[in-house]
């Protein structure tokens, strides 16, 4: 994880001196350096039994240093840092045994729910049709998040709550955005599975759910 950090910390001084030596060539702008988005969440799965049973969402928040690569600023980079809440809703029970091993099994009518909030860093490749004096344009964004989950809780359908650690500590995602102006569809895949390798289901698999997330997301300054 300490290599990655770094990796990470690098690239964005590369790109904020790349910015800086940019500046000097020509005077540009900047479009898009917030960012708030609501999502639906699906989960992927291939579990016998398993069941969405309920609404799971996902909310997110950020910064992105917008980077433009052009005397126009229709074409740029973005490298950023935002926070994520998930909460995932299912059949999918936690069970933990006396010698503290955990699992999962399946209960066919629960609504167990697990909220996991997250560090993200985004970085992304951006097109869009605005110019300086332009604030109405179309934009089509894409691109790679790490994350790093901060904490999990496993809330029970008929009570009581864990909070052993039952996520993965680092996950990867692409994404990618379309819209006009105030209104930009989202869509957001999760490379691995949520959960922890050494987590199993009873009967011995290894429990593989990937979130896909399908929303808005509104951009500011």
């Amino acid at each position: 994880m300490k290599l990655r950090f770094l990796l990470l910390l690098l690239i964005l001084w590369l790109g904020a001196k790349a910015q800086g030596q940019n500046e000097i060539k020509f005077l540009k702008y900047r479009e898009d350096q917030f960012y708030v988005s609501f999502s639906m969440i699906f989960q992927k799965e291939s579990i016998n039994g398993f069941k969405q049973n309920g609404f799971s969402n996902n909310f997110q928040m950020g910064f992105l240093r917008d980077i433009p690569l052009n005397k126009e600023g229709d074409f740029a980079i973005a490298l950023g840092l935002g926070y994520s809440f998930d909460k995932l809703v299912s059949n999918l029970n936690l069970d933990n045994d006396e010698q503290n091993n955990l699992s999962f099994s399946i209960l066919d009518n629960e609504q167990n729910s697990q909220k996991i909030t997250s560090l993200n860093l985004p970085l992304e490749l951006r097109w869009r049709t605005s110019t300086r004096n332009k604030t109405e344009f179309w934009r089509l964004y894409g691109g790679f998040k790490y994350k790093i989950n901060l904490n999990s809780r496993f809330n029970y359908f008929r009570g009581g709550i864990s909070r052993v650690s039952f996520v993965r500590k680092e996950n990867t995602a692409i994404y990618i955005s379309l819209g006009y102006n105030t209104w930009n569809l989202l869509f957001e895949y999760d490379l691995n599975s949520i959960y922890n390798r050494n987590i199993i289901l009873v009967e011995g698999l290894s429990p593989n759910v990937r979130s896909i997330k399908i929303g808005l997301i509104f951009y500011i300054l």
